[in-house]
């Protein structure tokens, strides 16, 4: 650990992005280039996703963050990260209501309670500046910019030690391939995927497309996610375009730690357990409705169409059935009830399919006959009558079970947990080369 020298410093970006190209994890790349040697890494960078279900964000809602050790005035790299994302945003002027922010704090920002609590708030709920500069004060964080501030300030203390995460190799494109058609070569990703025991999300089976790959006009050509670095490596045989460079980050994506109980409130990320009330309702473009009966009274559950297993195990609810599921808070509902957009749902007990069967006429062993509701049965050959609570009550086979229900694969969002075990860090600081994250393939023409 003798290389591990210098003043502990981290930097956070956010709102860098726009609808014309640009991505935060890229100047975040391009930043780390440009540190060099200046700075040593003391933790992989950070890719942080916060709350899906703020209006205002763009696309994954993800702020960076680079752990460092710097020898030099932690102002020179706030100066250098500014000047950058300023270059970078110029020729390409982020969304309405939207501008960069760049944070830098010194020491272990991860340890400190204010920001921790400001990090929880922001994978739930809506956070405001004042409380994001009320934080920064207390740990002396100097920043720059406008909304981005918050986003940038929220991750600094995200992916402490005993957090779990997971891994995203990123690679992006040369600039003058900006908003082309990608090449990422669906089936050798297959066959990194097979080789693999640790890939999450990275590839639509179903449609055999390369989810890992956006679409957009942005500089990202795919970003691979698993638990291992060495096996995402292996995706770079997958790529039929040069990328530019790629970073492997760190993160808290598909982890789960969004979702919390709690008071139910627009745009907030929440788990809800309840009693289906009634017959799921499938409503027009074929999403789905559920209503539970929870402590908090009825709250409308709806699954959309494009999640395609998920949705198709609320179909099967029936009522009695107790679930749990995961979700956003919707600001407005049709029924004027809480409604929830629901990214997970967990089947805790189901109940049983039960139904009557007319009963067999005691004389003569025929199936008796119906007289009509409540009106009980007769015998069709010897004219024998019985109530209505004669029926035989018969218990029909279930299709859906207990257990976790996603979306398909490639269709999750990006903070969805997956199930099973996630790597945890022991402690912090540690000791990693800048090769280790970064790699440069070619340089722009």
């Amino acid at each position: 650990m003798a290389a591990l020298t210098g003043r502990l410093v981290s930097v956070a970006l956010d709102d860098t992005d726009s609808q014309y190209g640009g991505c935060t994890t890229h100047l975040t790349g391009v930043l780390l280039n440009e540190l060099g040697s200046k700075a040593l890494l003391a933790d992989y960078p950070l890719l942080v996703r916060l709350n899906p279900n703020i209006p205002w964000k763009t696309r994954g809602n993800g702020a960076t963050v680079l752990r460092l050790f710097y020898s030099g005035d932690p102002m020179d790299v706030l100066e250098l990260a500014w000047q950058l994302a300023q270059e970078y945003t110029t020729p390409r002027p982020p969304l309405p209501g939207k501008s960069p922010g760049v944070v830098v704090v010194e020491g272990p920002v991860w340890d400190d309670p204010a920001m921790r609590a400001l990090y929880r708030q922001a994978l739930t709920d809506v956070v405001t500046r004042d409380l994001t500069e009320r934080a920064l004060v207390k740990v002396g964080g100097s920043f720059r910019g406008g909304r981005g501030v918050i986003g940038a300030s929220s991750a600094l203390a995200a992916l402490a030690p005993g957090d779990p995460y997971t891994f995203e190799l990123t690679f992006y494109r040369l600039p003058e391939l900006w908003g082309s058609r990608r090449c990422v070569d669906f089936g050798e990703a297959f066959l990194a995927e097979a080789e693999s025991s640790a890939t999450v999300n990275n590839l639509d089976l179903e449609e055999r497309v390369v989810a890992a790959a956006p679409g957009g006009p942005d500089p990202v050509l795919a970003g691979f996610r698993g638990l291992r670095p060495d096996e995402l490596w292996q995706f770079e045989g997958a790529l039929c375009e040069r990328p530019h460079f790629a970073v492997l980050y760190r993160s808290n994506q598909h982890t789960g730690v969004h979702l919390v109980e709690g008071e139910l409130r627009p745009y907030r990320s929440m788990l809800i357990r309840g009693t289906v009330a009634s017959r799921p309702i499938k409503v027009p473009r074929g999403h789905v409705v559920v209503t539970l009966k929870t402590e908090r009274g009825l709250i409308d559950v709806a699954f959309f169409r494009e999640t395609g297993p998920l949705t198709e195990a609320a179909e099967e609810l029936m009522p009695g059935d107790y679930i749990e599921v995961g979700g956003g808070v919707r600001p407005y509902s049709p029924s004027g009830r809480l409604t929830v957009a629901a990214e997970l749902m967990r089947v805790l007990r189901v109940s049983k399919a039960l139904t009557k069967l007319p009963p067999r006429c005691p004389r003569d062993g025929s199936t008796m006959e119906s007289l009509g509701r409540g009106k009980g049965y007769r015998c069709p050959r010897c004219g024998l009558r019985l109530p209505e609570d004669a029926a035989i009550e018969v218990e029909l086979p279930r299709a859906l079970r207990p257990g976790l229900y996603l979306p398909k694969a490639g269709r999750l969002r990006h903070l969805t947990p997956v199930g099973g075990p996630l790597p945890t860090l022991a402690s912090l600081p540690v000791e990693l080369k800048a090769s280790d994250v970064l790699r440069v393939y070619e340089n722009p023409s």
